[in-house]
């Protein structure tokens, strides 16, 4: 039949079994999995990005910090020697 009809029903040019819609659905489910894991992961890896700046900003602004106390004008501090033993 040039038409691709037999008996006068159409033909299935392609059946898929339940075992492969089966496999498909676990495959979207996986593929699915794996797209809402990346987000997740690269929120939490931007998060931690401006948290390490944040840190990095904060000791640096510490490290500037004048002392608090300085010593008085005209103390004088007791000589240190060396120790040789």
């Amino acid at each position: 039949m040039v038409d691709g009809l037999q008996n006068g029903k159409p033909m299935a040019l392609a059946k898929i079994t339940r075992e492969g819609l089966v496999t498909i659905a676990v495959l979207v489910a996986i593929l699915w999995g794996c797209i809402l894991g990346e987000r997740v992961l690269s929120r939490h890896t931007t998060v931690e990005t401006y948290r390490a700046l944040r840190q990095i900003r904060y000791l640096k602004f510490k490290r500037r910090v004048e002392p608090a106390s300085q010593p008085a004008p005209g103390a004088v501090s007791p000589l240190v020697r060396p120790v040789v033993g």
